[in-house]
């Protein structure tokens, strides 16, 4: 029994030895095979470290090249953020130009097209006006062309007449001539009695008689024939012809004197002329510049719906400049009275709501004198009144019926703004003298215009007067004068 067991465990170590070996054997093919594979690897590893060692060199050759042409990319980028910084403020502020611009353009455009509307307005109605006057001088011409027939025809007849008259006055002189051959013998006729006479009377009554003839005045020959003959006009002719032409033979009686109750007297005292005592002060524009303007404080708080400006004005040159200018943000001619040097003279444009505009004549107003003018407006009816020293000029309806002229504008006298508060025109100034100037929210009646106009006080509620003013522009002066006849 000992013996088996211990031959059996042999047995069993010598199997065990017989695995191990077995194991062994296969662990070293499986090593072999995994040393193969991890060289090849290692190959592969080194070859690809080679390649990464040269594009390692190689980049560091590039940056050492970039780190010779700029030394530190912190400034590099300082520099680029300064320089896009720069382009980004030129390029806003470029951005902002152009918005200026355009909206310049802009309002260039809509004022362009406002002024291109009132030319062709203007066109029309100048149209109008050549035909009419084409008319009226082809009417003319026919009337002076009848009538240079017609008159032809007189200085025929007169022409007769004159031949007539020359005729009768040819027989005249033969008259007189037989006249005074007649009275020629009559006086020798006369002689002889007074010599036969002579003798008969007494040495005393002769004594008389040439006594008497020496206190009268001695009488021509030919002025004794003339108290004989006929005054002219009964010679010439019985009745006297219409149409018969004076000649300088004919002798035109002396006109009498007329009257006394028509007599003129000798010493004329004409009426003294009435003061006007309510300008207070005048603004003076000397010459046509940019440069002259008077502005105002804002005059209107709230929309207005009637106004009604009054001024004494002297105008000094060859047309009327711009009045009253006045301004918003959406409309730069809310209100103007002006007009141009280039445009027709004796006219002013009177402009509520561009380009709603009416013409006013001006023709009475350029003779440098002073006179009054006032417009008047409503927007009930769009109804306004033009006066000219006391007298309506010119009337109308519909002009910006129920319209609101906006608050908050800029007032300027003397230019005519095409942005709020500038873009003046040296053709648009007002060259002269203003005085006594006034604005209202309302519309003035007649009998306030005529006191302005006579010298009374200003009408009640006046929203703008000349000592409303702001600045003065310029060579602008403003004089102090309570009456108009000192305003020089």
């Amino acid at each position: 029994m000992g013996c088996s067991r211990a031959a059996v465990g042999v047995l069993l170590i010598l199997v065990l030895l017989q695995v191990q070996l077995n194991q062994g054997q296969r662990s070293r093919l499986a090593s072999a095979e995994t040393r193969k594979r991890l060289y090849q690897r290692l190959r592969r590893l080194d070859e690809q470290f080679r390649r990464f060692q040269e594009m390692t060199l190689t980049h560091l050759q590039s940056i050492a090249e970039s780190y010779n042409i700029s030394y530190s990319m912190d400034s590099r980028f300082l520099m680029l953020t300064q320089h896009f910084e720069g382009i980004s403020k030129e390029i806003s502020s470029f951005r902002a130009a152009t918005e200026q611009d355009l909206n310049s353009l802009k309002s260039w455009s809509r004022k362009l097209q406002r002024k291109t509307r009132r030319l062709e307005l203007r066109l029309v109605s100048a149209e109008r006006a050549v035909k009419e006057n084409a008319r009226l001088a082809h009417r003319q011409l026919q009337e002076h062309r009848t009538a240079m027939a017609n008159l032809t025809q007189e200085l025929g007849a007169q022409q007769g007449r004159i031949r007539a008259v020359e005729a009768q006055q040819g027989e005249i002189h033969h008259l007189q001539d037989a006249l005074r051959e007649q009275m020629s013998k009559l006086e020798d006729q006369m002689r002889s009695v007074q010599h036969t006479s002579g003798n008969a009377l007494s040495r005393k009554e002769k004594n008389q008689v040439f006594s008497h003839r020496a206190g009268q005045p001695k009488v021509s020959k030919d002025t004794r024939m003339k108290s004989w003959l006929p005054p002219p006009a009964v010679r010439a002719t019985s009745a006297p012809d219409p149409y018969s032409v004076e000649t300088p033979s004919q002798t035109v009686a002396p006109p009498t004197s007329p009257p006394l109750r028509h007599k003129i007297p000798q010493h004329y005292t004409p009426k003294k002329a009435t003061t006007i005592c309510n300008v207070h002060s005048m603004l003076l524009f000397p010459s046509a510049s940019t440069k002259n303007y008077v502005t105002f404080h804002t005059p209107f708080l709230t929309g207005v719906h009637e106004l009604s400006v009054c001024t004494w004005l002297r105008v000094d040159a060859g047309y009327v400049g711009t009045l009253l200018s006045y301004a918003t943000e959406d409309n730069d001619n809310t209100l103007v009275l002006y007009g141009r040097r280039s445009s027709v003279l004796g006219n002013m444009d009177f402009v509520i709501g561009d380009p709603a505009y009416r013409e006013l004549t001006t023709d009475n107003m350029l003779d440098g004198q002073w006179h009054h003018m006032c417009v008047v407006w409503s927007s009930i009816e769009g109804r306004f009144w033009h006066y000219v020293d006391r007298r309506l000029i010119s009337t109308g309806s519909k002009f910006q019926k129920d319209y609101e002229i906006p608050p908050r504008g800029s007032m300027i006298l003397g230019q005519e703004q095409d942005t709020v508060g500038g873009g003046f025109d040296q053709a648009e100034a007002f060259v002269g003298r203003l005085a006594g100037f006034a604005l209202w929210t309302r519309a003035l009646s007649p009998g306030e215009v005529s006191g302005l106009a006579t010298g009374k006080g200003l009408p009640r509620g006046a929203a703008l007067t000349l000592d409303d003013v702001e600045a003065l522009h310029g060579s602008v002066q403003q004089v102090t004068c309570q009456c108009l006849e000192h305003c020089t």
